[in-house]
């Protein structure tokens, strides 16, 4: 029986969010993350089937003979770069567990993969040294959402990376499984050899979806020749592009029992990415022309229009309360339209307040980015909840979630959905607890990139991307990096990036 710890330290970071990064949102529940758990308590991820790495890690563990080790997980919705004593406290307690808990034949990292800490610090590469100073030579895997930024040191430090391989992300517990089936055959005595390499072109979001091409293609290689070379796990890294670091972007690694074999795996994999570099670019509609065009569609199509108000995802660091889009719904008349969700816990509190059926004259959101202004008007309260549900969704089925107070509030012919926590819109669940059925809508407007796709996709006539302002800029040519690597192109084909003139065009 091998003695195996498990830790988990997770925060997408979006370094040029507003959105604070307090230390409590890694300690209390934060949106699609629960708790903060220390010892025991890790072992509740065993109870279901979380859509989380560690979940499926822990399930798996028992019949590989691992004797676990719990030690602390937490985890933060995205926002801005944790600051410098926060990073000190949460890796210190991840790391005084490690020492206490010695010795341990191995080690299970839960991580991101795009972590940025105090002095835009690399928070994956950091964990990694200071574990390797306590665990020395011992294998160390770490699960990786696949829009991870990975450094190259990084890849040094981990005895085996494996990333997610659907976006959305719907294979969370199926990763944790991966890990475990690789860290067992390495404490087997399998031998391991890697293959790393950056590529050299941005990826924007709205090209990300593993359910759809370019990335499918991806994918679906990768799995070939995984195959083919009867490799021990292979990684393709989509990056994260609002993060302006070195190393942000795309990756690829590779690993088998052979050197030889993993490098050249690698370099197969490698070229197959770049001959599809002309897909991934931008198609965006600006938020007013996109809300015409969702008006007449919807009179032609069954199932709802879907806008997608990509920059103003919480899941990538945006402050989810931007009112562009309802604004141009209500000023065009939208008849059967719904919002949501737009975080605002003080109109949530005083729809409460007033109570279903009431009337209320509120500035709902806009309160976070400079600049922007609320949507000032009057509102029905059509239905409130403040509690516990549950996901219905592929991303949280099962899970029990509660953001607060929340409300559906209408203003004409559209309905908003209003919560106290900050989260994505990424399942029906959180339209259906105020009372605004998804599938029956004619307009649907998400606060996602991507995520909405597992649970609203299905029902989708139509999906317009839109650009709105927000705390996160789709097109990486318009993003102001000042840190990224020289000779980035900023997406397929795209302008290269240069240190010394900016953005080359």
């Amino acid at each position: 029986m091998y003695r195996v710890g498990v830790a988990g330290l997770i925060h997408e970071t979006n370094t040029f969010s507003l959105t604070p990064t307090p230390l409590e949102r890694f300690i209390e529940v934060d949106g699609f993350y629960p708790e903060m758990r220390s010892g025991e308590e890790i072992f509740r991820f065993k109870q279901g089937r979380y859509n989380i790495a560690v979940s499926g890690f822990l399930a798996t563990a028992d019949r590989l003979g691992f004797e676990i080790v719990p030690l602390v997980w937490c985890g933060a919705e995205p926002s801005k770069p944790i600051s410098q004593e926060g990073f000190e406290y949460l890796i210190g307690l991840i790391l005084d567990a490690l020492k206490q808990s010695l010795p341990v034949d191995g080690l299970f990292l839960d991580l991101h993969g795009a972590m940025v800490y105090g002095d835009f610090q690399d928070g994956e590469t950091e964990i990694l040294r200071r574990v390797r100073q306590i665990v020395g030579d011992r294998p160390v895997v770490v699960s990786l959402d696949l829009h991870g930024n990975i450094a190259p040191e990084s890849f040094e430090l981990a005895t085996a990376m494996v990333g997610y391989r659907t976006y959305p992300h719907v294979d969370g517990f199926e990763n944790g499984e991966r890990c475990a089936v690789l860290l067992h055959k390495i404490l087997e005595g399998t031998p391991i050899y890697g293959a790393f390499r950056q590529l050299p072109f941005l990826m924007p979001s709205t090209t990300q979806p593993t359910t759809k091409e370019p990335a499918s293609l991806l994918y679906d290689y990768l799995k070939q020749i995984e195959k083919s070379f009867d490799l021990l796990s292979a990684t393709i890294m989509e990056g994260f592009p609002p993060s302006d670091m070195p190393d942000t972007g795309p990756s690829v690694f590779t690993y088998a029992s052979e050197q030889r074999v993993a490098e050249q795996a690698l370099e197969q994999l490698y070229e197959f990415i770049l001959s599809k570099e002309h897909l991934f670019t931008c198609e965006l509609l600006g938020w007013d022309e996109a809300v015409q065009r969702a008006i007449q569609l919807a009179k032609q199509k069954q199932g709802p229009v879907i806008l997608v108000d990509v920059q103003d995802n919480p899941g990538g660091g945006s402050p989810s309360d931007t009112i562009w889009l309802l604004e141009s719904l209500v000023r065009h008349r939208a008849e059967n339209a719904a919002v949501g969700l737009i975080y605002d816990p003080e109109v949530a509190a005083l729809a409460h307040q007033a109570g279903e059926g009431a009337w209320i004259e509120v500035d709902l959101g806009g309160k976070s980015l400079e600049g922007h202004y609320p949507f000032h008007g009057q509102f029905r309260v059509v239905k409130l909840w403040d509690g516990d549900f549950y996901g219905t969704g592929p991303m949280v089925k099962g899970r029990l979630l509660n953001f607060g107070k929340m409300a559906q509030l209408r203003v004409d012919g559209v309905s908003v959905v209003v919560s106290s926590v900050r989260m994505q819109a990424l399942d029906r669940s959180f339209f259906r607890v105020v009372g605004v059925e998804p599938e029956k809508m004619s307009i649907l407007a998400v606060k996602s990139a991507n995520h909405y796709r597992a649970d609203f996709g299905p029902i989708a006539s139509e999906i317009i991307n839109v650009e709105a302002p927000s705390a996160i800029v789709e097109d990486p040519c318009k993003i102001p990096y000042t840190r990224l690597r020289e000779g980035v192109r900023l997406k397929g084909l795209g302008p290269v990036f240069r240190k010394a003139q900016g953005k080359e065009f």
